[in-house]
């Protein structure tokens, strides 16, 4: 594995565990088995560390999730199957997860790649609206009300709160979330 590699694996595992503010550079390294000079090599500060690591973990989740709902044949098995990938990466990537829930690096929201995945995602809900399969509604409120609930309940379990796997919950969840997003007298 390369040095920059093994460097963003430690700092997601550290600032998942310690958060962003408690994690040390020395920490991150020593995991890593990294050098003073590799660490700034590749990473000229922390705050720089922490968005690539927050990036890295934006791009799995949206790579996880965009191949789950573009595969799917209908609208129903795209809501449904965005939910079951988002609680199954939780389970599977709890350190990026963790991350992902800690505060957004400036910038990110306007990315290129994260508005690519946006404007596919609005694609992919719009053609699914016009023909009357889904309810039309703007991206943020879809996305509240098809993820808020798995949203909430990865935090509370990531958190120790809950003790029942997100991936248990997912067929209630993803039920959940086509109920409310189905249009008027969609099945």
């Amino acid at each position: 594995m390369e040095m920059r590699d093994r460097l963003l694996l430690a700092a997601e595992r550290q600032f998942a565990e310690h958060g962003v503010l408690d994690a040390t550079l020395s920490d991150i390294r020593a995991a890593a088995d990294a050098s003073v000079g590799a660490l700034y090599h590749h990473f000229p500060d922390k705050s720089d560390l922490y968005r690539q690591v927050w990036v890295a973990a934006l791009t799995d989740y949206q790579q996880h999730f965009w191949n789950a709902v573009a595969d799917s044949p209908d609208a129903r098995a795209g809501v449904e199957s965005g939910v079951r990938a988002h609680l199954r990466w939780v389970h599977e990537y709890q350190y990026r997860a963790t991350v992902l829930m800690g505060s957004r690096p400036p910038g990110v929201r306007e990315s290129e790649r994260n508005v690519e995945f946006l404007t596919a995602v609005r694609r992919w809900w719009r053609t699914h609206a016009g023909y009357g399969a889904v309810r039309d509604l703007e991206l943020d409120l879809v996305y509240a009300l098809w993820l808020g609930a798995a949203q909430e309940y990865s935090r509370q379990w990531l958190g120790g709160n809950i003790r029942t796997a997100p991936t248990d919950v997912a067929p209630e969840l993803a039920a959940a979330a086509w109920a409310t997003l189905r249009a008027d007298g969609t099945e």
